[in-house]
């Protein structure tokens, strides 16, 4: 017990272990648009089957959010670790024997639950550290460093090895982190172990305001994310261009993840967070009625650093609002239901707005996706001044 009171979230093993953990687990999510063109390329399913697979993976991280609040003021943290990752690499595994939709579904919603306990673990104690824009920033950085990796390699690999050696891979890398959970702290504080009552009233509703605008941001994200390879395809551009655009898009995203790390809070969080949903809208609206290889690249490169510039200062500023790490739990969820819910919504939407067999517009997606961005900042606005006024009350 004395050695679990000296464990220092804020040493360098730590944050690298958060770094990796966060980086490996998502991948499903961070590269989705090219699992997408491979669901449908090397399985034969539908662009609506396919969204609907990531859709359930991640609706299922967004669910295991219930069972993690029950757990982690109960169970050891790192044993948490080892049971999530363990069930990630089994449905990995057992994946790679399937080609039905009906029996991939629960497989990768199991998987997903998995995944969103590790990534709220990741968060949780992310919110302990003393800088926490900052290791949002490292937290951000390996999930976009990991992806382009991804988007540089998977469209030359997909062809040769298919989703099955995808799955493999994913198996054998999932079990590497396993090294990385010692790291990891084994227990929280003691305000991780007290219930929703001891959070102040005016906490909660500011918290209700900035979940609402969270699940708003990641669906948005989420439903131009999923089918942003689909609609180069629309447009008639080349699969390997496609592949390298996003590759170097993820490279542009690094520097945008990188730049929050460095900037932190030195501007404030209003300017920063504000200029960044500018800049993903700018990077969508780009896309609407794509005729171009130059705007796709533009957009892409936009978006990509707009997301993950953003991000560090959307999460930190959840955080922040609660040391029990109650609301940190809860904002893995909303954030595994906006991505989940915006490739859903996006292919419903696609199946109400076009004709069986007709050819697919992406254009309503893209709308969708601005509404929900212009309705998401004005509800995070109250949370950011809110901690703001904190910060000038501590500094005092």
């Amino acid at each position: 017990m004395n050695n679990e009171k000296a464990f220092d979230v804020n040493h360098a093993s730590t944050i690298w272990a958060i770094t990796l953990l966060a980086a490996i687990t998502p991948t499903v999510a961070v590269i989705s648009p090219l699992l997408v063109g491979a669901y449908v390329v090397d399985l034969g399913f539908s662009a609506q089957q396919a969204g609907y697979l990531i859709a359930v993976e991640l609706s299922g991280a967004a669910l295991s959010t219930f069972s993690t609040l029950f757990l982690v003021g109960r169970v050891d943290w790192r044993k948490i670790l080892y049971s999530s990752i363990s069930i990630i690499i089994a449905a990995y595994l057992v994946s790679c024997l399937l080609t039905s939709i009906t029996l991939l579904l629960p497989i990768r919603f199991f998987s997903g639950l998995a995944l969103g306990t590790v990534m709220t673990m990741t968060i949780v104690t992310t919110g302990m550290t003393r800088d926490q824009e900052r290791v949002f920033g490292f937290w951000s950085l390996g999930q976009i460093v990991f992806a382009v990796f991804g988007f540089a390699v998977l469209p030359h690999v997909f062809p040769v090895i298919g989703v099955k050696g995808f799955f493999l891979i994913m198996a054998l890398a999932m079990g590497l982190l396993l090294k990385v959970v010692p790291y990891m702290p084994a227990t929280g504080t003691t305000e991780h172990r007290l219930g929703w009552k001891n959070i102040p009233a005016k906490t909660r509703k500011l918290a209700v305001f900035g979940l609402l605008s969270l699940l708003l941001f990641f669906t948005a994200i989420g439903s131009i994310w999923a089918y942003v390879e689909r609609i180069a395809d629309t447009a008639e551009l080349q699969a390997a261009f496609i592949g390298y655009v996003l590759s170097t898009a993820s490279v542009v995203g690094v520097i945008g993840a990188g730049a929050a790390t460095w900037l932190s809070i030195r501007m404030g969080r209003v300017f920063p967070s504000l200029t960044g949903y500018f800049l993903v809208a700018a990077g969508i609206v780009l896309l609407f009625n794509l005729d171009s290889a130059v705007l796709y690249t533009v957009s892409s490169f936009v978006f990509k650093f707009a997301w993950w510039f953003t991000l560090p200062y959307l999460l930190a500023n959840m955080t922040s609002l609660d040391p029990s790490g109650r609301i940190a739990i809860v904002t893995n969820f909303v954030i595994a239901c906006g991505m989940g819910l915006g490739p859903a919504v996006a292919a419903t939407i696609l199946g109400f707005s076009h004709p069986a067999g007709g050819e697919l517009n992406y254009n309503m997606i893209i709308v969708f996706g601005l509404i929900c961005l212009a309705i998401s900042y004005p509800l995070l606005y109250p949370v950011i001044q809110a901690n703001a006024s904190k910060a000038m009350e501590t500094a005092n």
